[in-house]
């Protein structure tokens, strides 16, 4: 029996966790017993715990459902000519374009919409706190991160222009390795990622990305840079609050405070790196069974004991027992 992908309608193998086509998360894990159940599953057939999807941020499904509408040579923005659409997941959409105003010069367009808010003082709260994250994203500038050069609203949608990074994402390099990657390349992402991440995290405030995983990861031509992509939830850390307001993330890279257990701090991403590293290092997708990480070693013999000390660190599941820092983190590798 083939399972349904609820954001695009694709088809996909039952045992599929992922969409093939858009990318969309197909399972989701009980928040009480871990149990994995279809993403269409509303109660835990091992615990009876409900399932209400806890890592999709409340309307995403429907504000997929007003993106990723534009066709080829529509023009958005007042400049900007769709090529192609790249690809849809329940942020919303991505699109590569020209700009007309540089001799069609390409870059990646993020489409994102707050039109399932049925409450204008809502929508109008959603639009203000897009716009302040939007001039966040556009004053970051680091060798690690693509620049995002624009940004606007256009029929009730919001739009992120930012440079188009071409290359293969992390995921995609583990899918087709079917296994663990060395652990000089390994080390080498690392050594970037933690250096994007104390930049992140020493902006005042800070900026929490709070979706770190091998999808938003591109490794560039020559496997020897990589660039962190997709902001969809990244935010400011907000001192004194106690919670996040919505549970964001990704299954399997998401850290147990972000289930709406506690607030999303640097922690939060240092987990996700830990995450990340783990399943780059032994070949072991996370999301099969979220929270457990068994040994490094276990599932690569040749791994060095240091670089397994350093990711177990860093996926505990108390914040208080992680590393503390991406300081302390970049100090150890």
């Amino acid at each position: 029996m083939s399972a349904q992908c609820p954001q695009c309608g694709a088809t996909n193998q039952p045992s599929a966790r992922f969409c093939n086509q858009c990318s969309t998360a197909l399972t989701q894990s009980c928040p009480s017993c871990r149990q994995s159940h279809p993403i269409t599953a509303r109660f835990c057939n091992s615990c009876g715990a409900s399932l209400t999807g806890l890592l999709s941020p409340a309307g995403a499904s429907q504000g997929a459902q007003m993106t990723g509408l534009l066709t080829p040579n529509a023009q958005i923005g007042g400049r900007y000519l769709v090529v192609r659409r790249l690809g849809q997941g329940g942020m919303g959409a991505v699109y590569l374009v020209s700009d007309q105003r540089l001799a069609g010069k390409q870059y990646a367009l993020k489409e994102m919409s707050d039109q399932a808010i049925a409450d204008p003082v809502e929508r109008q709260a959603a639009l203000e706190a897009f716009q302040q994250e939007a001039a966040m994203l556009a004053a970051l500038n680091h060798a690690n991160l693509p620049q995002v050069t624009d940004y606007f609203t256009d029929g009730g949608n919001q739009y992120l222009v930012m440079e188009f990074v071409q290359g293969q994402t992390l995921e995609k390099k583990l899918e087709v390795t079917r296994g663990p990657l060395p652990e000089p390349i390994v080390r080498r992402y690392a050594e970037q990622l933690c250096d994007v991440l104390v930049y992140l995290h020493g902006q005042h405030p800070p900026i929490i990305f709070r979706d770190l995983k091998p999808a938003n990861i591109m490794v560039l031509p020559g496997d020897k840079q990589i660039k962190l992509i997709d902001f969809g939830i990244a935010r400011h850390f907000k001192p004194g609050k106690r919670k996040d307001t919505q549970a964001m993330g990704t299954p399997g890279y998401a850290a147990p405070e972000q289930y709406g257990k506690g607030q999303s701090d640097a922690r939060t991403d240092i987990y996700a790196f830990g995450a990340t590293l783990h399943h780059a290092i032994t070949g072991r997708d996370p999301s099969t069974e979220p929270f457990k990480f068994p040994s490094v070693r276990s599932y690569n013999s040749i791994a060095s004991a240091s670089f397994e000390q350093i990711v177990g660190r860093a996926v505990m599941l108390d914040p208080g027992d992680r590393w503390q820092s991406a300081r302390d983190l970049q100090n150890a590798l």
